[in-house]
């Protein structure tokens, strides 16, 4: 289908580590019926210390490229990589695209990094469709994620514990021009910057740099910055509103109505809020995926959702809305058709 851009493969990595509710619970003093119930997750996936947020991207990008492959994209028709995940990288000042480009020798490529932090690959599919549709030189773009940020949440940092649902994994998905399968369709975002300090990793920055002393003092964590109260009153007052409304212009924008999703794929969040955006957007709870068995894996939330489904069998084809929000604060909605 000429001028039209589709996903043509994906991969994930999950790593074998597991952390329970009840480990969680007993760590963070908490009732384990709160992190079951209410932040709704049962278990979440976490690397081993020494695996770093590069060996999970290669290993999700290796498996999308020989899916690719033999889909008739090769590594030679690569003409951009992207990486779009945790900026919790494996060094604070560096290009984890361009170490992915050369070890995964695709030597003709450009690459650079960008931060949508956990909207990293709706923002993806996005940027990859319209670089594809502006370009006619490019063919296909690599977009890879990865979060190691398990390790950035602590009981020794208070303002951290909301994110105790922060988990690992690497994604990486292939997108292509000229495609008749899983088209990428419209897509919409916003943000708002009264929440640009919620959350932070202080260490490292200008403000903040790194020494031996600052991380043995262990302010090497996520923190929000802001004042409690001041950050849950904001967020209570627009998260939910401003995922319905990428929601909806996504979907508007793609010519089609709510009725006609078949699939909507959200960050792992709290049961509550996840039940609370598919009523306001009028999509039943049977349509969507929901991560209890893995946690928060940033930019791989959608993605590994969607391989659930798909390999489960209870999702074939049709429109998929891939919804995520950011820390800093942003809001998107890509819509695909799948199949």
């Amino acid at each position: 289908m000429t001028g039209s851009v589709g996903i043509v493969s994906y991969g994930l990595y999950v790593p074998r580590g597991i952390v329970t509710a009840a480990a969680l619970a007993h760590q963070f003093h908490l009732p384990v019926e709160v992190v079951r119930k209410k932040q709704g997750f049962d278990r979440k996936h976490v690397s081993a210390p020494g695996t770093m947020p590069s060996d999970m991207a290669l290993r999700a990008s290796r498996i999308a490229l020989e899916r690719a492959r033999e889909r008739g994209i090769d590594r030679s028709d690569i003409g951009l990589v992207v990486y779009c995940g945790s900026q919790w990288k494996d060094y604070h000042i560096w290009l984890m695209s361009t170490f992915l480009q050369d070890r995964l020798r695709i030597p003709r490529a450009f690459a650079f990094d960008v931060s949508a932090m956990c909207a990293g690959i709706v923002f993806g599919l996005y940027a990859a469709k319209n670089f594809l549709i502006a370009d006619p030189n490019l063919r296909a773009i690599l977009l890879v994620g990865a979060s190691k940020e398990s390790y950035i949440v602590s009981p020794r940092a208070p303002m951290s514990q909301w994110m105790d649902n922060f988990a690992d994994a690497g994604v990486a998905v292939v997108v292509a021009r000229d495609r008749s399968e899983n088209l990428v369709l419209a897509s919409d975002f916003l943000s708002d910057g009264s929440l640009s300090l919620a959350p932070v990793e202080a260490g490292g920055g200008a403000r903040h740099p790194v020494y031996p002393a600052y991380a043995r003092a262990g302010q090497v964590y996520a923190e929000t910055l802001l004042p409690e109260a001041v950050f849950r009153r904001r967020m209570d007052a627009v998260s939910l509103p401003n995922f319905v409304r990428v929601i909806r212009n996504s979907v508007a924008q793609s010519g089609l109505s709510p009725t006609d999703l078949r699939l909507v794929l959200l960050n792992h969040m709290k049961r509550s809020f996840h039940h609370a955006i598919l009523e306001e957007v009028g999509v039943p709870a049977d349509r969507a995926v929901y991560l209890d068995q893995y946690g928060h894996s940033q930019s791989a939330d959608q993605i590994l959702a969607l391989d659930l489904v798909l390999s489960a069998g209870t999702f074939v084809e049709g429109p998929v809305v891939m919804a995520a929000a950011g820390s800093g604060y942003v809001w998107g909605s890509t819509v695909v058709r799948w199949g």
